[in-house]
């Protein structure tokens, strides 16, 4: 099969699924003589290192069991970070209802529980409601407004260079995909995460400041401004299948990812036939250079880039961002201590150690096609 048959036969299969959804509705469901009711009781916010796991009590009520014939086939939760009408780009989290549905069929017709979201940056404020989707129609909650409280901004802990690296993300032409969405407002979110977490912006004890700052890239290689600082959009439609490299796909579209000694190289692309969500590598070292976990090669033989699949669910945007930065700035997985990296979903805490900080100050030094500072 080759990749034009790949392309048509994974967008076929994901806009079946989409037309068999529900139609969402626009304005939440306030009836009073709705089957259900669903509240937000509490909206928090879960320190966790240098960002914050946002954290929903949620609560479902129906005054008598729901008819047999009607179902619950999912739970979504939406996150804006202005309040304006739901649309299927704020969600932000989807999830299994078979519990619910259960619930919600017995003579109590109650359900609750404490959803966890995954890490934002602090100081910002996000809009959340939670709806139920039947296979009737789909049923909104109230919407909650939750502030992250706001950390000092990530200063150097100590005396040394600051390395501002510029960031691009790659965004291609896929308009009958479902992909993330991905616009000024989630470079901001992105990069204040990252920045947080490198800069210990929480003061974490036995963690510190790494000394590297990431920026949004303001222009492109050629010196013209982009419209969107941090945003390359490309009007070619590549497709990653899985062969371990990507080496023939940057063949094929030569604009896949910009000047790897320039910049740090975020590409957002539908990956198919695999399950993986996420793309990098460890960066390679010339002979003579080793670290620890990375290897030494006379040339590069892989771009040092870090790809994303744009098929995710917003939820995992920061999580994936994270844990491909940490790989890219040399933070392998065998390190000791339980610390992997930047990897949100195997570390208790978000942020480096003094030794993490000494891998990257070295890879930034010393590592083929890794982005020099701006300053």
């Amino acid at each position: 099969m080759n990749k034009t048959s790949i392309f048509r036969f994974l967008t076929l299969t994901i806009l079946s699924i989409c037309l068999t959804q529900p139609t969402m509705a626009r304005g939440a469901e306030r009836n009073a003589d709705a089957p259900v009711l669903l509240k937000i009781q509490q909206a928090g916010h879960a320190p966790n290192g240098s960002l914050f796991n946002p954290t929903l009590q949620l609560e479902v009520k129906a005054p008598t069991p729901l008819p047999a014939d009607e179902e619950v086939l999912m739970l979504r939760v939406y996150r804006q970070s202005e309040q304006a009408p739901l649309s299927k780009q704020d969600i932000y989290l989807t999830g299994a209802a078979d519990g619910i549905n259960h619930a919600l069929h017995t003579p109590s017709a109650t359900w609750a529980d404490q959803v966890t979201l995954s890490p934002l940056a602090g100081g910002a404020r996000h809009y959340y409601t939670f709806s139920l989707v039947t296979n009737r129609k789909e049923y909104f909650s109230n919407t909650m407004v939750g502030d992250i409280p706001t950390l000092p901004e990530a200063k150097a802990e100590t005396e040394g260079e600051i390395r501002t690296l510029p960031v691009v993300f790659h965004l291609f032409d896929h308009p009958s995909l479902p992909q993330i969405r991905f616009d000024d407002e989630t470079v901001r979110e992105w990069i204040a995460a990252a920045n947080a977490v490198l800069g210990n912006a929480a003061a974490t004890a036995g963690l510190t400041d790494t000394r590297v700052r990431l920026e949004a890239a303001r222009q492109a290689p050629d010196g013209t401004k982009l419209a969107k600082a941090g945003i390359h959009r490309s009007s070619d439609a590549p497709v990653i299948c899985f062969d371990g490299r990507a080496d023939a796909l940057n063949l094929e579209y030569p604009d896949l990812y910009w000047n790897p000694d320039a910049y740090l190289n975020v590409v957002i692309v539908p990956f198919a036939l695999t399950a993986n969500n996420l793309f990098g590598q460890y960066p390679q070292f010339p002979e003579g250079c080793q670290l620890s976990g990375c290897h030494t090669v006379n040339q590069p033989t892989l771009p040092h880039v870090i790809y994303i699949n744009s098929l995710v669910e917003p939820i995992h945007g920061i999580s994936f961002f994270l844990t491909g930065l940490g790989s890219y700035l040399g933070l392998t997985e065998e390190q000791s201590s339980g610390v992997y990296g930047l990897d949100p979903s195997k570390n208790t805490h978000l942020g480096c150690t003094p030794q993490q900080a000494e891998r990257i100050e070295y890879t930034l030094k010393h590592a083929w096609n890794t982005a020099k500072s701006m300053k």
